[in-house]
Protein backbone atom coordinates (compact mmCIF):
# COMPACT_ATOMS: atom_id res chain seq x y z
CA UNK A 1 0.00 0.00 0.00
CA UNK A 2 1.24 3.64 -0.79
CA UNK A 3 2.33 5.52 1.40
CA UNK A 4 -0.01 9.02 0.34
CA UNK A 5 -2.45 6.07 0.92
CA UNK A 6 -1.96 4.93 4.32
CA UNK A 7 -1.59 8.67 5.17
CA UNK A 8 -4.99 9.12 3.94
CA UNK A 9 -6.66 6.05 5.82
CA UNK A 10 -5.00 7.19 9.14
CA UNK A 11 -6.20 10.68 8.86
CA UNK A 12 -9.94 9.15 7.92
CA UNK A 13 -9.99 6.81 10.77
CA UNK A 14 -9.16 9.39 13.31
CA UNK A 15 -11.12 12.08 11.89
CA UNK A 16 -13.38 10.79 9.46
CA UNK A 17 -16.95 12.92 10.07
CA UNK A 18 -18.95 9.61 9.91
CA UNK A 19 -19.22 6.47 11.69
CA UNK A 20 -18.99 4.29 8.53
CA UNK A 21 -16.01 6.24 6.82
CA UNK A 22 -13.89 5.90 10.12
CA UNK A 23 -15.22 1.65 9.57
CA UNK A 24 -13.72 1.44 6.34
CA UNK A 25 -10.42 3.65 6.58
CA UNK A 26 -9.64 1.09 9.78
CA UNK A 27 -11.23 -2.28 8.02
CA UNK A 28 -8.61 -0.73 4.94
CA UNK A 29 -5.30 -0.33 7.27
CA UNK A 30 -5.92 -4.11 8.41
CA UNK A 31 -4.10 -4.42 4.53
CA UNK A 32 -0.93 -2.75 5.98
CA UNK A 33 1.73 -3.76 7.34
CA UNK A 34 3.87 -2.08 10.12
CA UNK A 35 4.71 -0.90 13.46
CA UNK A 36 3.39 2.40 12.80
CA UNK A 37 -0.20 0.98 11.38
CA UNK A 38 -0.21 -1.15 14.30
CA UNK A 39 0.33 2.00 16.72
CA UNK A 40 -2.35 3.74 15.31
CA UNK A 41 -5.02 1.22 15.34
CA UNK A 42 -3.97 0.74 18.92
CA UNK A 43 -4.43 4.06 19.36
CA UNK A 44 -7.55 4.99 18.22
CA UNK A 45 -8.85 1.87 19.80
CA UNK A 46 -7.97 2.94 23.46
CA UNK A 47 -9.86 6.57 22.49
CA UNK A 48 -12.93 5.74 19.93
CA UNK A 49 -15.79 6.37 21.19
CA UNK A 50 -17.91 3.86 18.32
CA UNK A 51 -18.06 0.29 19.12
CA UNK A 52 -18.52 -0.51 15.33
CA UNK A 53 -15.34 1.50 14.82
CA UNK A 54 -13.77 0.01 17.51
CA UNK A 55 -14.99 -3.63 16.33
CA UNK A 56 -13.73 -2.73 12.82
CA UNK A 57 -10.36 -2.30 14.18
CA UNK A 58 -9.76 -5.13 16.26
CA UNK A 59 -10.45 -6.57 12.79
CA UNK A 60 -7.88 -5.05 11.56
CA UNK A 61 -5.19 -6.11 14.34
CA UNK A 62 -6.58 -9.93 13.82
CA UNK A 63 -5.55 -9.61 10.24
CA UNK A 64 -2.45 -8.34 10.43
CA UNK A 65 -1.53 -11.14 13.70
CA UNK A 66 1.91 -10.39 13.82
CA UNK A 67 4.45 -10.17 16.45
CA UNK A 68 4.00 -5.94 16.51
CA UNK A 69 0.20 -6.26 17.16
CA UNK A 70 0.77 -8.67 19.95
CA UNK A 71 3.14 -6.55 21.58
CA UNK A 72 0.87 -3.36 21.44
CA UNK A 73 -2.13 -5.32 22.02
CA UNK A 74 -0.58 -6.65 25.38
CA UNK A 75 -0.65 -2.96 26.95
CA UNK A 76 -4.22 -3.24 26.38
CA UNK A 77 -5.04 -6.12 28.93
CA UNK A 78 -3.56 -3.16 31.75
CA UNK A 79 -6.11 -0.79 31.10
CA UNK A 80 -8.60 0.34 33.31
CA UNK A 81 -11.78 0.22 30.43
CA UNK A 82 -12.83 -3.48 30.31
CA UNK A 83 -13.97 -3.54 26.93
CA UNK A 84 -10.46 -2.84 26.34
CA UNK A 85 -9.10 -5.09 28.26
CA UNK A 86 -11.24 -7.98 26.42
CA UNK A 87 -10.64 -6.64 23.14
CA UNK A 88 -6.27 -7.20 24.23
CA UNK A 89 -7.69 -10.91 25.24
CA UNK A 90 -9.40 -11.90 22.20
CA UNK A 91 -6.95 -10.36 19.98
CA UNK A 92 -3.95 -12.38 21.52
CA UNK A 93 -6.12 -15.41 21.61
CA UNK A 94 -6.83 -14.81 18.14
CA UNK A 95 -3.87 -14.20 16.60
CA UNK A 96 -2.14 -17.66 17.53
CA UNK A 97 1.58 -18.15 17.54
CA UNK A 98 2.43 -14.96 16.82
CA UNK A 99 1.49 -13.80 20.47
CA UNK A 100 3.14 -16.93 21.95
CA UNK A 101 6.41 -15.09 23.65
CA UNK A 102 4.09 -12.20 24.21
CA UNK A 103 2.23 -13.68 26.70
CA UNK A 104 4.74 -16.04 28.20
CA UNK A 105 5.89 -12.86 29.71
CA UNK A 106 2.65 -11.29 30.63
CA UNK A 107 2.27 -14.55 32.73
CA UNK A 108 5.05 -13.24 34.98
CA UNK A 109 3.71 -9.71 34.92
CA UNK A 110 3.86 -7.98 38.47
CA UNK A 111 0.07 -6.96 38.79
CA UNK A 112 -2.32 -10.16 39.06
CA UNK A 113 -4.77 -8.94 37.18
CA UNK A 114 -2.91 -8.75 33.73
CA UNK A 115 -1.30 -12.05 34.74
CA UNK A 116 -5.18 -13.63 34.72
CA UNK A 117 -6.03 -11.59 31.46
CA UNK A 118 -3.23 -13.32 29.87
CA UNK A 119 -4.00 -16.85 31.31
CA UNK A 120 -7.55 -16.01 29.87
CA UNK A 121 -6.10 -15.53 25.95
CA UNK A 122 -3.50 -18.29 26.36
CA UNK A 123 -6.50 -20.70 27.60
CA UNK A 124 -8.83 -19.10 24.67
CA UNK A 125 -6.24 -19.14 21.74
CA UNK A 126 -5.60 -23.05 22.83
CA UNK A 127 -2.16 -22.46 21.18
CA UNK A 128 0.11 -25.94 20.99
CA UNK A 129 2.08 -24.36 24.19
CA UNK A 130 -0.81 -23.19 26.25
CA UNK A 131 -0.91 -26.27 28.33
CA UNK A 132 2.49 -26.18 29.41
CA UNK A 133 2.51 -22.18 30.24
CA UNK A 134 -1.21 -23.04 32.19
CA UNK A 135 1.11 -25.57 34.33
CA UNK A 136 3.50 -23.15 34.77
CA UNK A 137 1.27 -20.63 36.34
CA UNK A 138 -0.38 -23.52 38.27
CA UNK A 139 2.76 -24.19 39.90
CA UNK A 140 4.17 -21.09 40.12
CA UNK A 141 1.77 -17.95 40.51
CA UNK A 142 0.72 -17.18 44.47
CA UNK A 143 -2.48 -15.71 43.63
CA UNK A 144 -5.62 -18.07 44.08
CA UNK A 145 -7.82 -16.77 40.93
CA UNK A 146 -5.12 -16.64 38.38
CA UNK A 147 -3.96 -20.05 39.48
CA UNK A 148 -7.43 -20.83 39.47
CA UNK A 149 -8.22 -19.47 35.76
CA UNK A 150 -5.20 -21.82 34.45
CA UNK A 151 -6.27 -24.97 36.43
CA UNK A 152 -10.02 -23.95 34.54
CA UNK A 153 -8.39 -23.64 31.28
CA UNK A 154 -5.75 -26.37 31.40
CA UNK A 155 -9.10 -29.08 32.42
CA UNK A 156 -10.22 -27.96 28.86
CA UNK A 157 -7.33 -28.25 26.74
CA UNK A 158 -4.96 -30.50 28.53
CA UNK A 159 -4.79 -34.36 28.34
CA UNK A 160 -1.54 -36.11 30.15
CA UNK A 161 -1.84 -37.17 33.76
CA UNK A 162 0.95 -34.42 34.76
CA UNK A 163 -1.65 -31.84 33.66
CA UNK A 164 -4.07 -33.42 36.74
CA UNK A 165 -1.17 -33.84 39.42
CA UNK A 166 -0.18 -30.03 38.80
CA UNK A 167 -3.98 -29.33 39.30
CA UNK A 168 -3.79 -31.57 42.35
CA UNK A 169 -0.58 -30.06 44.11
CA UNK A 170 -2.27 -26.69 43.77
CA UNK A 171 -5.32 -27.70 45.08
CA UNK A 172 -2.66 -28.26 48.41
CA UNK A 173 -2.15 -24.81 48.09
CA UNK A 174 -5.29 -22.82 47.80
CA UNK A 175 -8.15 -23.75 49.68
CA UNK A 176 -11.43 -22.13 49.19
CA UNK A 177 -15.24 -23.25 48.31
CA UNK A 178 -14.61 -21.68 44.92
CA UNK A 179 -11.07 -23.05 43.92
CA UNK A 180 -12.24 -26.94 45.25
CA UNK A 181 -15.16 -26.46 42.52
CA UNK A 182 -12.52 -25.30 39.90
CA UNK A 183 -10.05 -28.32 40.82
CA UNK A 184 -13.15 -30.85 41.05
CA UNK A 185 -14.24 -29.66 37.64
CA UNK A 186 -11.09 -29.45 35.96
CA UNK A 187 -9.90 -33.32 37.25
CA UNK A 188 -13.46 -34.17 35.76
CA UNK A 189 -12.96 -32.96 32.48
CA UNK A 190 -9.26 -34.43 31.96
CA UNK A 191 -10.86 -37.89 32.61
CA UNK A 192 -13.56 -37.48 30.14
Amino acid sequence: MQESRINELLNLMRNGKSENERIMAALDLGEAQGERIVEALVGQLEVETSRAVQEAIISSLIKIRDRCVAESVAELLKSEDAYIRNAGVEILALIGDSALDVLEKMIKHPDKDVRQQAVVALGEGRLKAAPALLKRVIEEDEDENVVAAAIEYLGEIGCGKEDGEAIKRAARRFSSPFFDYTVKTAIGKLME
